[in-house]
């Protein structure tokens, strides 16, 4: 015991400012680690680190690497800052919209569409579910083809009783992830919070569209899940028994405005420019004009 206070009684209480000034080159390590992490994952990465002080004289300072990710990266092109808008088209023109969603930008080349009906999420075995989900999606990424996944419910809740308990690798080929209200049952959705860091690190766009928000036929500014449009469409013969997958002649427009924050993802034929760009450009000019007069 007397061994251990004379050794506290050397150890003084000193600020993280004087800790990194003296004893410890946290700046440098970082910097160290970001560089060789960024060389060997081929991109710009980030870094969640924890520093343990050492409690003795003797012992060593340690910095820990927690978690290395590829970092999420805006695009900054003049056809990125172009996609603002806040007008929401109604389910005349739109398959999804919604005004809950994350990433910015085109979502360009998904022509496939995996989605569980409202139907078979409320009746069918959730566990089951994730499993076809699963199979489909090793499927299509192995063909390199990335695709539009919806259900009801919270994507990757664990114990299937709100949601299809699918893990990050089970829809990890997906390009777009949409969510929606369970009819009847009070859910909050999880607006992307159990796969949040890979959506953003990996550029995937996702939206969440909510039951008191949902359109009712050709409604324009309300959110739009359109299953129906989706089950009009022929499926592909590797579907499963529970999870329908359908494949498009041509890909689907899907534009999300991350400031905003609203999503769409257009019906075949009905261009976003035409039936969302132009609108919504009419709309800030009426905007400007009333307000102009007040």
């Amino acid at each position: 015991p007397a061994k251990k206070q004379r050794q506290a009684a050397t150890l003084s209480r000193i600020s993280l400012k004087q800790l990194i000034q003296s004893e410890v080159p946290l700046p440098q390590a970082l910097s160290f680690m970001l560089r060789l992490c960024s060389l060997g994952l081929g991109c710009p990465v980030e870094l969640e680190f924890a520093l343990k002080l050492r409690k003795t004289p003797d012992a060593k300072h340690e910095l820990h690497i927690l978690q290395v990710r590829p970092q999420s990266e805006v695009t900054a092109s003049h056809h990125a800052k172009a996609l603002r808008f806040k007008y929401l088209p109604g389910s005349d023109y739109s398959a999804v919209a919604s005004t809950h969603a994350l990433g910015h930008g085109s979502f360009e080349n998904i022509s496939d569409v995996i989605y569980v009906s409202p139907e078979t999420y409320a009746s069918c075995s959730r566990e089951q579910i994730a499993q076809e989900i699963s199979a489909l999606n090793k499927k299509l990424r192995a063909e390199g083809r990335r695709y539009l996944i919806m259900s009801p419910g919270r994507w990757g809740n664990a114990d299937g009783t709100r949601g299809v308990p699918v893990k990050w690798s089970d829809i990890d080929g997906a390009g777009f992830i949409v969510e929606t209200a369970v009819e009847g049952e009070s859910v909050p959705l999880s607006q992307g919070s159990h796969f949040f860091q890979n959506i953003l690190s990996f550029g995937i766009g996702y939206a969440t569209v909510n039951s008191d928000e949902i359109a009712d036929a050709s409604d324009a500014g309300m959110e739009v899940a359109d299953y129906s449009f989706f089950e009009s469409l022929p499926t592909t013969p590797h579907e499963g028994k529970l999870v329908r997958h359908v494949q498009l002649d041509a890909p689907l427009e899907i534009v999300v405005d991350g400031i905003s924050r609203r999503g769409v993802v257009m019906k075949p034929g009905k261009p976003f420019d035409l039936y969302v760009g132009q609108v919504d450009a009419f709309m800030a000019l009426q905007e400007t004009a009333y307000g102009s007069l007040s």
